[in-house]
This record gives C-alpha cells, structure tokens and sequence, in this order.
C-alpha cells in the first residue's frame, strides 16, 4: 500500500498556504468575546441598511453598504488587509473570481480587495442562518447546493446571466474550508461558468488567513491577511472539454501565489527572466 508522505508547511512542495498557523490559547479565548459582539453589532447594522435600501428600491446603496462592511468588519476585529496585484485587473472588465477558502471571512476580505461589483455563489443552508441569512439575500448572492443538481444548475444559470451582462462572479471553489492549510480540489462549476461565458478567471490567493481565524475553533485573533491576484486566466479559446485542465492550472497558480513564486504570475515570471537574461 502507497502512504501519501507527510509535507510541512514550510516545504516548497506544500500545496498551500506555508505561512505560520500560531495556536490559540487562553488569552485569545478572553479576547475572542468582545469581537465577536463587535463583529456581529457591525454586520447587522449593515445588514440591516442593505435591507433597507432594498425596500426602498435603492440597488446601487446596496452596493455602498456592502463595500462598507467588508471593510469595517474585519477592521474592527483587528483584520489588516493587504492587496497585492490589484492593478493587473480592468475595473471595467468581467471575470470569474476564484480564491482558496480559509475561514469565515473570506468573502469580506475578497470584497474589500475586488475593485469592482462582484457576487458570489453562496451554500443555500447559510440563506436560514440568523443575521446572516437576509444579508446574503438581500445582496443578491447565488444560492447552491453540492446535493441538489436542480439546485446548482438554477444557480449557475443565474451566475451565467449575470456574467453575460457584464457583472463579475466570485467563487471559492474548493467548496469548504481548509483544516491545515492546504489547498483541497477545485468543483468544476466556476471554471464551466467561465468558459461558457468566455470571460477570463482571475486566481487569488488569501494569505495567512488562519493565523487570525481557522476552521473548527470560534476565536479570534488580529492579524494582517494578504490577498495576491494572478493575472487574468482567458478562456475564449477554451472549450467544456478544457474545464479540468483550467481547473488545475488555476490551483497551482493560486498555490505559487500562496509560496510568493514568480510562477503564479506571468508578469513577474517574465521580468524574473529578463532579470536573468541582462
């Protein structure tokens, strides 16, 4: 029988994030309360304008309070964000969006960092959650459902149309979080999204995200979080047949970019060669 060998973090060859994952202790747990408080006050108040602006048939304030809330919520937690190779991306152009999943605030810190409107493909069980629930609905994201087909489907017409009017998709394609770090495999559906649109995917890759909140542990901890964009992936050439193959060569660029090699990015790479060459 052939074992998978184990790979530290720290390794070249890890697939995913090699930054350090410090453990939580005592202090944090004390601390981790009034966050949470804070946290949860911030996003209902939010919340609740988004709500509101719905009601009153105001669509581009939604827009407002939501850009407003990704970056006050993870500010008042303590969460310093870091954009890097935010000017590769056309603020007027269409993608699909895709970053590896580290923790519950992905989706404010990839808001934040996306300069432009964006929504994302959301599971359809955080619709009934308490706060969160009307949030996500009242900002138009795109229920799915991993065990309905139906469901899905209906989602992913939906993330098409949108994507044909010109309005960018996020997706976190590994479906759920990581538990160490690594980076798991990718679903299919953003990448068919994309092809069939014929619009470019953009890899991101969140840094050091479970230093400051991991998966299975509700503390908090602060922290700065980097989020690295690749440069734009085109698809107009592509056909349904290339979706594993645009699948994993995003996964590894999001990985090079998770170790901050010059292969996840072919401008550096180029001026990397350029460098060697002179």
């Amino acid at each position: 029988m052939t074992m998978t060998p184990h790979i530290e973090a720290h390794s070249r060859d890890f697939p995913g994030d090699p930054s350090p994952q410090p453990l939580f202790g005592v202090r944090d747990s004390l601390r981790s309360l009034p966050r949470w408080s804070l946290g949860l006050s911030l996003l209902f108040a939010w919340g609740t304008a988004a709500r509101l602006a719905i009601a009153f048939d105001r669509p581009r304030w939604v827009e407002r309070f939501l850009k407003k809330a990704s970056r006050s919520i993870p500010a008042g937690l303590g969460i310093e964000v870091i954009v890097k190779g935010v000017q590769q991306i056309d603020s007027e152009g269409t993608y699909v969006y895709i970053a590896n999943h580290v923790n519950i605030f992905d989706m404010f810190v990839l808001y934040q960092a996306i300069p432009q409107y964006t929504r994302g493909l959301e599971h359809i069980d955080h619709f009934s959650w308490p706060v969160i629930g009307p949030i996500i609905t009242a900002a138009g994201q795109i229920p799915v459902d991993p065990s309905s087909r139906r469901t899905t489907a209906k989602g992913l017409r939906r993330a098409t149309e949108m994507l044909r009017r010109g309005e960018s998709i996020t997706v976190l394609p590994e479906g759920s979080r990581t538990l160490d770090g690594s980076l798991g495999r990718f679903f299919p559906g953003a990448f068919r999204l994309a092809i069939g649109a014929g619009v470019p995917v953009v890899p991101i890759a969140i840094s050091n995200g479970r230093a400051v909140s991991r998966r299975g542990d509700w503390r908090i901890r602060p922290g700065r979080v980097e989020v690295r964009f690749g440069e734009p992936v085109p698809t107009d050439t592509l056909t349904r047949r290339e979706v594993s193959q645009l699948a994993e060569q995003c996964r590894k660029i999001i990985i090079d970019l998770l170790h901050n090699r010059p292969s996840g990015n072919k401008s550096q790479s180029r001026e990397s060669d350029r460098q060697k060459n002179t």
